[in-house]
């Protein structure tokens, strides 16, 4: 029988999390092998998101298709239903997203914690130990298949394997620790040596730190996988409060001198003045109170999970995805 998972300690056991602060978080990959290929089924099961899409609840962009590293245009896959005068726009057409599917195509599901009460409850908990922000998302890929191209995330990466296997390829960091401002540009960029090679079996999970560049495929097998990022706010964003708490300084809304970017003989000023603010802002910081501000901010920008709906319920027929799942 699975154990529930509900807890940021459940989903990286047996490692504790004091073990992981001090050995992986922000430092390198992790990869957990149970070989318990039912860790997850109180969580999620390759069954429930059968039942998700084949429900048609899932409207775009709930529910979106993606191959070769780009996202379908939402028309491909979805239509626009009229009921009276009501456009209810964005429903899935299963048969198309099934052959899509059966084409190759990666079933993504965004936000879906939005929609599954075990995934909301866990992300709930997750957000509430870290007072980071977090979202899940489900990847639903078929066999002898290549996933996104190599890129890294500007948020930390936790993989559930919840069915099926997936081939994992670890590169390290271009650029250690990105910020959220700084996203990945493939742009002359040239893969290095891999750094860790892994197959995600079900019950699995694989933890990857912002900046680490990442690729997958699937051979023989489908996967169904879960990502639960966590968007960290970081001591730069700490920084920008001090900032925000300064915008009523006339000094500091005041415009930097005309030319000041190419006229060499104005820059020893604009430094000097420059110097002069940041010991000014330095000694005004009230630190216990931009803390006490930026905390209260992070807690009052949480979203509700009170309206975390209820599980789907499918009551339609499976429209060809073979076992697993059917839609697919």
């Amino acid at each position: 029988m699975s154990t529930p998972i509900t807890a940021f300690a459940d989903l990286i056991a047996p490692i504790r999390p004091e073990t992981f602060f001090s050995d992986s978080w922000e430092i390198r990959p992790l990869h957990i092998r149970r070989s318990d290929s039912r860790y997850y089924d109180a969580l999620l099961t390759n069954g429930d998101v059968e039942a998700a899409i084949s429900s048609g609840g899932l409207r775009y962009p709930a529910i979106q298709l993606a191959k070769g590293g780009a996202f379908y245009p939402p028309e491909v896959f979805t239509r626009n239903i009229r009921s009276g005068n009501d456009v209810f726009g964005g429903v899935p057409d299963l048969d198309r997203i099934s052959a899509e599917y059966k084409a190759g195509a990666t079933i993504t599901l965004p936000a879906f914690h939005r929609a599954w009460r075990p995934l909301g409850t866990l992300a709930s908990a997750v957000e509430d130990y870290f007072d980071h922000a977090v979202h899940t998302n489900v990847y639903i890929t078929p066999g002898n298949t290549n996933g996104f191209s190599p890129h890294y995330d500007t948020h930390e990466v936790f993989v559930l394997q919840i069915a099926g296997n997936k081939h994992w390829k670890v590169y390290e960091p271009p650029l250690a620790l990105p910020h959220r401002s700084e996203p990945f540009r493939s742009h002359g960029y040239e893969l290095p040596p891999v750094l860790l090679e892994v197959d995600l079996a079900a019950g699995d999970i694989l933890y990857l730190p912002r900046g680490f560049v990442h690729t997958t495929l699937t051979v023989d097998s489908f996967s169904v996988h879960v990502t639960l990022g966590i968007t960290v706010y970081t001591w730069m964003d700490l920084v920008g409060e001090l900032i925000q708490s300064r915008m009523d300084d006339l000094r500091l809304r005041r415009a930097l001198p005309p030319g000041f970017a190419s006229r060499e003989y104005l820059k020893s000023n604009l430094e000097r003045e420059f110097s002069e603010i940041i010991a000014e802002l330095q000694k005004a910081a009230n630190c216990q109170k931009l803390v006490n501000s930026f905390s209260y901010r992070v807690r009052l920008g949480r979203p509700g999970r009170s309206g975390i709906g209820g599980e789907f319920r499918s009551n339609v027929t499976a429209t060809g995805l073979r076992a697993p799942p059917k839609i697919l």
